[in-house]
């Protein structure tokens, strides 16, 4: 088996869109911002998302049952950073505009689309649980605008078609 250090090497070469994964669990919300997340299937429509099981944020899916995948531009790198753990936890929503849509956790305001959805099944993976979520409620906020990127430990735009 490889180390987790050769791991984590590996998986830097891997691009994704940046995403902050939202919950709420009777009046508390929470979120962090995640890459590890995917689509799973369309009929039904589901996600999932992996979460360390040392975040705020797992106990809080886990009780509430919800979570919104929030997609974030290149002009959210402040509160990708906000949402990332470096700020304080009561600061995460400090300025930033959300609404409550099917499940109650917040989605976004200026996020470029969501998906808000239930926990319909979690599995445990190592250091990680992934939660598999249906998705209740979904949109594209901003159908013009591409989404952030991370790659090899910073943030990116996307470029020009390959094609």
């Amino acid at each position: 088996m490889i180390s987790p250090d050769a791991f984590k090497q590996v998986m830097r070469r891997w691009a994704s869109t940046v995403t902050i994964i939202t919950t709420k669990a009777g009046d508390t919300i929470y979120g962090l911002t995640a890459t590890a997340f995917s689509s799973l299937s369309v009929n039904p429509p589901e996600v999932f998302v992996s979460i360390n099981k040392q975040t705020r944020t797992h106990p809080l899916i886990e009780q509430g049952g919800v979570f919104c995948v929030n997609f974030l531009a290149p002009e959210m790198i402040h509160i990708s950073d906000r949402f990332a753990g470096r700020y304080p936890n009561e600061e995460r929503f400090q300025d930033v505009r959300y609404r409550a849509e099917a499940t109650g956790a917040p989605v976004l305001d200026d996020a470029i689309a969501y998906l808000d959805c239930t926990v319909a099944r979690a599995l445990d993976a190592g250091d990680h649980t992934i939660f598999i979520g249906l998705v209740q409620a979904s949109g594209v906020q901003r159908p013009d605008d591409a989404p952030l990127l991370y790659f090899n430990g910073r943030y990116h735009r996307l470029g020009d078609a390959a094609t």
